[in-house]
């Protein structure tokens, strides 16, 4: 997978407890259009602290252009800010 860290807009969902999990992303192409990717599955995810931030990622396979691809998505706990990780 290659590290992209992009910035994306997320929908997701809270549970009862709290627990947050993202449901579909929009991505700024290169041309700068903007598409939306469904997640697939969630596969984990994981709560860590990097360069003191809480940070939760979750690894999930998303339908790119037709071909199932994994990503890993990140969630600053402190900022609330979503981003593509890895694809």
């Amino acid at each position: 997978m290659k590290i992209i860290r992009q910035p994306v807009d997320m929908i997701a969902w809270f549970n009862a407890m709290g627990v947050i999990m993202p449901l579909k992303f929009r991505l700024e192409s290169e041309n700068h259009t903007l598409q939306t990717i469904k997640i697939n599955e969630i596969l984990y995810h994981t709560e860590d602290k990097f360069a003191g931030n809480f940070i939760r990622t979750y690894a999930c396979t998303i339908n790119l252009n037709g071909i199932e691809k994994p990503c890993e998505l990140r969630y600053d706990l402190n900022s609330c800010k979503w981003s593509l990780f890895k694809i």
